[in-house]
């Protein structure tokens, strides 16, 4: 992360992506706090906004409008057979909604309205990354726009297995990762 960001050959924009977070229940007294921390997380790593663009993603209202034209490309059906679905269904079945669904569209949207040739994503997007190009494509087809088909930009940390030994490490799975946040103790007791 850091290191493409002192890479001046590139442009790099960080994003807190409030709105993926919702598909899945949440405190709603406690969201915009989240936010902050997410902010804070980024600064305490090391992104300098002198050198990169972080924002948060609800404050661009055009994300959510360019994945409503794109969710015209894309069928039900397509969505439907994406493993990362597939596994989140599983996961937790009786909450599942539309907005777990319509994530890979809406990420699309995030990476295409800035025409991003690389995205440095883990291996376990790589579905979503290929729904992205797909969108590109018929975009372009259909509409004559000249959006990238975007690349993986592979990192270091491309996958950084869970603790819990099954899986990523993940927010939305208890137990299976480190927050920057994480005392010593609790470091520990995990």
């Amino acid at each position: 992360m850091l290191a493409l960001q002192n890479d001046p050959s590139y442009e790099t924009l960080y994003m807190v992506a409030d709105l993926h977070s919702i598909n899945t229940q949440y405190d709603t007294k406690s969201f915009q706090e989240s936010v902050r921390g997410v902010l804070l997380d980024y600064l305490s790593a090391g992104l300098d906004p002198e050198k990169s663009i972080i924002f948060v993603q609800s404050h661009v209202p055009e994300h959510v409008e360019l994945s409503y034209l794109f969710s015209t490309t894309l069928t039900v059906a397509r969505m439907l057979h994406l493993p990362t679905y597939k596994d989140k269904l599983k996961e937790n079945s009786e909450n599942a909604n539309m907005a777990m669904l319509y994530y890979p569209v809406l990420m699309a949207s995030d990476i295409l309205i800035y025409k991003a040739n690389a995205v440095p994503v883990g291996d376990d997007q790589l579905p979503h990354l290929e729904v992205a190009r797909e969108v590109a494509r018929k975009m372009n087809e259909k509409y004559g726009t000249d959006f990238p088909e975007p690349e993986q930009f592979k990192t270091e940390g491309h996958y950084v297995p869970s603790l819990t030994g099954e899986g990523k490490m993940s927010k939305s799975v208890g137990g299976s990762y480190i927050s920057l946040a994480s005392t010593l103790s609790e470091i520990r007791a995990g």
